[in-house]
């Protein structure tokens, strides 16, 4: 049960994020509202064809899909708990630092970056709720990087490495 209230929790914040992008006149509480009715929101934009929503919430979606598959990647790899979760951590904190990098107000404010690094998930919802969506872009596209290099060196460790008896 529990489950089930965070993913419709989940996919109302991806809706929320996603609503405030565009020309809109709505409410606060036409926005949560919008939001806690998601399924009828979202078939309100595709019947309507709201490009700049539903593209958003697609990118937003993305985002998602690769940071889950490069934390379960890193889960996969990692043994013990503990260390997972720093790893996942440091994950997360080095695209935030990432993306950071590439704005032009934080690219030479080293300690910001590393602090907004640590609490990653303010920058990140601001990302989310960036009305022009580059720095969302940014991190999709760093998760993306991280992710197939990923892949790549766990291609090369299961493929190869292992069986030539490189790495047990």
């Amino acid at each position: 049960m529990w489950f089930l209230l965070f993913v419709e929790a989940f996919a109302a914040f991806i809706v929320a994020c996603a609503d405030a992008v565009g020309d809109d006149h709505h409410t606060v509480r036409e926005r949560v509202v919008r939001a806690v009715l998601w399924p009828a929101t979202l078939w309100v934009w595709f019947t309507r064809r709201e490009m700049p929503k539903l593209a958003r919430f697609g990118a937003i979606v993305w985002l998602f899909l690769t940071v889950g598959w490069l934390i379960s990647l890193e889960s996969d790899r990692v043994d013990t708990m503990w260390l997972f979760l720093v790893v996942a951590e440091a994950t997360l904190a080095f695209v935030v630092y990432c993306v950071d990098a590439l704005s032009l107000d934080l690219q030479h404010a080293k300690l910001r970056r590393v602090a907004r690094g640590i609490f990653w998930p303010v920058p990140l919802v601001q990302y989310l709720r960036d009305r022009e969506s580059i720095r969302m872009i940014q991190a999709s596209v760093t998760v993306w990087g991280l992710l197939t290099t990923g892949w790549l060196l766990s291609l090369g460790i299961d493929r190869v490495a292992q069986p030539m008896g490189w790495v047990h």
